[in-house]
């Protein structure tokens, strides 16, 4: 009885095809196992955050509240000045205006600072509020999807004008490129502002407002 003789490559070769399978499981399984990554871009997130949108559009009508005081008050100034341009220096009416420009000027400048830092106490409250709220979304948020780290999405442009900022704004990336699958500010913006809705119509999110186009400024009151 004769044997039948394989050639030794032959094995081989049926060797690693019966482990493909195999080591493609084992790959797949690996995959699936591996700590899921995120990015997210936090300024769309606010631009688009029903909430921070709504608390920004009243914190914009208490600015220009606080601008109309000034201005109306710069008013005065100007016709008191009109009024001690003409007038003659050595009448009594000339003391009283100027005693009431001076005055006025100070309660200008008081007004403008009492307004100032209540506008940036706000705005800070503002920012804190939302990002606490957004944190806690996106806990819930990644939670669900098996997300085990969110990275802020980086910056592809670099801003600083100096040499030594722009090398300061080196130092303080931290992530230089990610796949563009990775990125879940658009998914997580439907999930906050849904979650907003559904919270009640007590909540600032339900009130109508515009997006801004810009991140917010700081107080801009005109002294």
């Amino acid at each position: 009885m004769r044997r039948l003789l394989i050639p030794t490559s032959l094995l081989v070769l049926l060797a690693v095809l019966a482990l493909a399978p195999a080591a493609a499981s084992a790959a797949e399984v690996a995959k699936a196992t591996a700590p899921k990554i995120a990015v997210l871009r936090l300024e769309e997130v606010l631009r688009q955050s029903k909430t921070y949108v709504a608390g920004m559009e009243v914190w914009k009508k208490q600015q220009a509240e606080a601008q109309a005081t000034l201005g109306a008050i710069d008013e005065q100034l100007k016709r008191l000045d009109g009024q001690i341009q003409v007038v003659n220096k050595e009448s009594d009416n000339y003391a009283k205006f100027q005693e009431e420009f001076e005055t006025l000027k100070l309660r200008k400048k008081i007004s403008y600072e009492q307004a100032k830092v209540a506008l940036e106490k706000r705005q800070v409250a503002l920012v804190k509020d939302a990002y606490k709220q957004l944190r806690g979304s996106l806990a819930a948020f990644a939670q669900e999807r098996g997300i085990m780290l969110v990275h802020l999405a980086p910056d592809p442009t670099l801003g600083a004008p100096t040499f030594n900022e722009i090398q300061l704004e080196l130092g303080l990336k931290t992530v230089l490129y990610y796949d563009p699958s990775l990125d879940i500010t658009d998914s997580f913006v439907q999930y906050l502002n849904a979650a907003d809705a559904a919270a009640g119509p007590d909540k600032p999110a339900d009130k109508p407002a515009d997006k801004p186009t810009d991140k917010p400024a700081g107080p801009t009151v005109t002294p």
